[in-house]
């Protein structure tokens, strides 16, 4: 779910080498990097294919094995986020699992910019950073600003901004038991990480 750039794709695809991975990522851009990077790998080709759609768009098998949203929860607000929750419910084979992440803010508070990385390309730079300001009682919005050093003297900046709707661990468990999956958390604490199953965590 929201395969991005399609780093986890291979992650998960090397963890699971017999299983069929669905990657589905609705971004163009994004999915053109998800779809280089798969390309690139024979083994990859032959077992994994690029979903063009958002996760409820998406025709889905009707039996999965299990799924992975890392930094994805977010981008659908509480009546999407039931739609998901119902579909996973249904389509989650018995013994199948949901990894998943909840991303800082968990409520909506404002986040002051600050650097999110610099990778350096030739003789090029390109730097990000990241703000948030509350924008509701449930969301909050990420400003994002990019700028790319060509090593020559020019410089490309660019901004953009989405909604991101907050949801803590409480509100998970509730969320996701009225449709008969259990919460546990796993991975070092205050990761923010959890596994979803039918039944008992």
């Amino acid at each position: 779910m929201g395969a991005g750039g399609g780093q986890g794709t291979r992650l998960a695809a090397e963890v699971l080498p017999e299983a069929e991975v669905l990657a589905v990522e609705p971004s163009p851009l994004l999915r053109g990097v998800l779809l280089s990077r798969v390309a690139e790998r024979p083994d990859l080709r032959e077992r994994v294919s690029v979903v063009a759609e958002d996760l409820l768009s998406a025709r889905l098998p009707e039996r999965i094995c299990g799924a992975l949203a890392m930094n994805v929860i977010g981008h659908f607000d509480p009546d999407g986020r039931e739609r998901v929750w119902s579909l996973l419910a249904r389509r989650l084979s018995p013994r199948g699992r949901i990894a998943l992440n909840l991303s800082e803010p968990l409520r909506p508070a404002r986040v002051p910019r600050a650097p999110m990385g610099e990778a350096r390309v030739g003789r090029g730079r390109c730097v990000g950073w990241a703000a948030a300001e509350p924008s509701g009682p449930e969301s909050v919005t990420w400003y994002m600003e990019y700028e790319v050093h060509d090593g020559l003297g020019g410089v490309r900046t660019s901004r953009t901004d989405y909604t991101w709707w907050t949801l803590d661990e409480a509100g998970l468990r509730a969320e996701t038991a009225r449709h008969g999956l259990a919460v546990s958390a796993f991975g070092p604490a205050g990761a923010g990480l959890f596994v979803l199953s039918h039944g008992r965590g």
